[in-house]
């Protein structure tokens, strides 16, 4: 899948921090800002979103506060400055400069998963048509290629309904458990984290091609035959040698990417 970027419009700035948000933020959280609304344009120019639903989170350094994306922007109007930044009971610390909050679904689902995993900075969530296909069909996603290295091992959370209320979040956080930083939420959509926000698109976007080669295989009608299953052997080998070659995950990728955008003119303020 390539990026797909709209050439014929003037590019609206990512990175639109004002010298008095610096001095306000710092630049730990500018830097955190930028990151976070370059991966929600990516989102967008990938054909992940779903008009304003989804979330992307991103912990502030040293803190426990979350940026999250203002509820009723379209991923192509994210800006910096425009994330919310709340606290893990869902206050809002900052609003940003849009005048909107944030959604209280992506407040229960991503406080829930951050609170219980310190090891993920950086959540992804999203309704990406393969992605919602493969929720709706699929009990169990196996490795049945290449991709299926980056995202074992896979967790699972069952659909109750739009997610919308505090008794979820104990569940949600028990089922998506160390070491996973993948999880298929059941006729819903899917979730990645990571240490970064580097990782996490990274994971997503290897998830989200694990859905399409499932559905371009068949395999949402059928059960995948044993003999087409990558074995666990493989997998883990696979992923030794890939951690030789790369090293940070998504790191290299999001880079360039971000490279793309800036050669296109979105001004996004990541730190190359």
């Amino acid at each position: 899948m390539s990026l797909r970027l709209p050439w014929t419009r003037t590019p609206l700035k990512i990175n639109d921090i004002t010298s008095t948000l610096r001095t306000l933020w710092g630049n730990n959280e500018c830097e955190a800002r930028c990151k976070l609304a370059t991966a929600y344009r990516l989102t967008h120019f990938f054909g992940w979103d779903e008009l304003v639903y989804g979330h992307l989170t991103l912990r502030v350094p040293e803190s426990d506060h979350l940026l999250i994306n203002p509820f009723g922007m379209h991923y192509s109007e994210i800006t910096a400055s425009s994330l919310v930044k709340i606290d893990l009971s869902g206050n809002v610390i900052h609003k940003g400069t849009s005048d909107f909050s944030f959604q209280q679904t992506g407040y229960v689902i991503h406080s829930a998963i951050h609170g219980n995993r310190p090891d993920l900075n950086a959540l992804m969530h999203i309704h990406s048509r393969a992605g919602v296909g493969v929720a709706c069909s699929v009990d169990k996603i196996v490795p049945i290629c290449q991709h299926s290295v980056f995202i074992e091992p896979v967790s699972y959370h069952p659909f109750r309904g739009i997610v919308t209320v505090e008794a979820e979040k104990l569940e949600l956080a028990e089922n998506f458990a160390a070491p996973s930083k993948c999880l298929l939420m059941k006729n819903h959509g899917l979730l990645t984290g990571g240490g970064t926000i580097e990782e996490a698109f990274f994971r997503m976007y290897m998830f989200h091609s694990v859905c399409q080669a499932y559905i371009d295989a068949g395999y949402t009608q059928r059960t995948v035959p044993a003999y087409k299953i990558v074995s666990q052997d493989i997998v883990k080998s696979s992923l030794k040698a890939a951690a030789g070659q790369v090293g940070s995950p998504g790191y290299l990728d999001f880079r360039a990417l971000a490279r793309q955008l800036d050669s296109a003119g979105y001004e996004t303020g990541y730190p190359y």
